[in-house]
């Protein structure tokens, strides 16, 4: 056996040949992915900036807006799951496109608070219409694990990517923390749009077989079928608690630099966003090859365990030191760049080809820790100031405990399949 598994090893195409392997539809899909989150990380990061300094609004009247934006994408993701299965991925991305534009033009001509909230809604609705059947469309696309890990694995690089270049050129142009950047966010959805339209088929992209093969699962019973599924639950929860996690750094991090140091805020803000991506980008490139022989579980918990370390040391800075900022933004990218590509691929992997669609809709409950982090993070800052990540390293310690406890059956899972 051990031979045998050498001699499949060896046979296996490089990285570099599986990229090429990816239909063009795939590559078209990551490149879309690059131009729509470049022109997301010019504007959405100082979102809470903005809210503070042009309308005044507490930490958690912020945590409350940003919450109740992220429930949008929760619910509408669950039918959009289901409807991108019936219907097709093409109706759901053209929506979900045709809303990201009109959400972000709002949020650029809102003149009022309340024009501004509707615009946060809108995009939750266009989050959930175009990320998950965007990756829906990749896996239909690519059949096998292999190459459905390696798509996943390089879209998180292209993101990082953007998280690099966005705020820096809205540093050069002057659109950093201003509401005119997301109408050029909201623009950026328009040739994606025309691409989805032209390009992508009507209908459904797998064969009549196995896309005649199973019903159309409703919502009732893609709720049984789940809440069988501890394993999956188990990862699911997982998800959870990262981006619970995450969310305090995109969300409340900014609300408790602007207490530390109103002044230096932005440009601080700009820096560990920089920071972080260069530093994730830099670590991906390197992981991926190393982590490639460790199970997915230690993987994982690894990762979990670094993210825990962060929190605390976030907790320990209380001044606006960059150096000492930009370090500890080093340590939770390096936790990033190990934990969340590999809880996606975890889910992914997970999910039966049989019952894709249900496990899609399904998936989207993981945005409920980016819903309930905005207003957890704003309470718990109002509350306890710098305690907030005391409670965030708690959350990374649950989720290190919860894969630790369900590593066997995770493992069995995966081989089975």
């Amino acid at each position: 056996m051990p031979a045998k598994h050498a001699a499949a090893a060896s046979a296996e195409p490089g990285l570099f040949q599986t990229l090429k392997s990816f239909p063009p539809t795939v590559h078209a899909l990551l490149f879309f992915t690059l131009v729509i989150r470049f022109s997301y990380f010019m504007a959405w990061p100082f979102i809470a900036v903005i809210m503070t300094q042009n309308y005044h609004l507490s930490p958690i009247a912020i945590g409350m807006a940003m919450t109740s934006s992220a429930l949008f994408s929760v619910v509408l993701g669950m039918y959009g799951g289901q409807l991108s299965d019936r219907l097709g991925r093409r109706v759901i991305l053209l929506l979900g496109c045709a809303f990201s534009a009109l959400g972000y033009v709002t949020l650029a001509q809102a003149t009022g608070l309340g024009l501004f909230i509707v615009g946060l809604m809108v995009i939750g609705v266009s989050f959930a219409w175009v990320d998950p059947p965007l990756r829906a469309l990749m896996s239909d696309l690519l059949g096998d694990r292999r190459r459905r890990a390696l798509a996943l694995q390089m879209r998180y690089y292209l993101i990082n990517v953007a998280a690099v270049f966005g705020p820096l050129v809205g540093i050069v142009f002057g659109l950093t923390s201003q509401k005119g950047t997301f109408l050029i966010t909201g623009l950026s959805y328009l040739p994606f749009f025309a691409y989805v339209l032209l390009f992508i088929p009507a209908g459904k992209l797998l064969s009549e077989q196995q896309a005649g093969s199973e019903p159309p699962v409703k919502l009732n019973q893609m709720v049984g079928i789940i809440a069988r599924d501890k394993t999956y639950i188990a990862a699911l929860l997982c998800s959870i608690l990262c981006s619970v996690v995450f969310i305090h750094y995109e969300a409340i991090l900014p609300q408790y630099l602007l207490l530390l140091d109103g002044n230096a805020a932005v440009k601080l803000i700009t820096l560990i966003l920089v920071t972080n991506a260069c530093t994730v980008l830099l670590f991906q490139t390197f992981i991926v090859r190393f982590m490639a022989q460790i199970t997915l579980p230690k993987r994982i918990l690894l990762g979990g365990l670094i993210f825990a370390l962060s929190q605390l040391l976030f907790f320990s800075v209380r001044s606006t030191e960059i150096w000492l900022w930009l370090t500890v933004t080093g340590v939770f990218s390096l936790g990033e760049a190990i934990l969340m590509p590999n809880l996606n691929i975890l889910l992914d992997q997970l999910a039966p080809a049989k019952h894709r669609g249900a496990y899609l809709g399904a998936s989207m409950l993981s945005t409920l820790g980016i819903a309930a982090g905005p207003l957890i993070g704003g309470v718990m800052l109002a509350l306890t100031g710098a305690g907030v990540f005391i409670c965030t390293a708690l959350l990374s310690l649950m989720l290190c405990a919860l894969i630790y406890v369900f590593r066997i059956r995770i493992l069995k899972r995966l081989q089975d399949a």
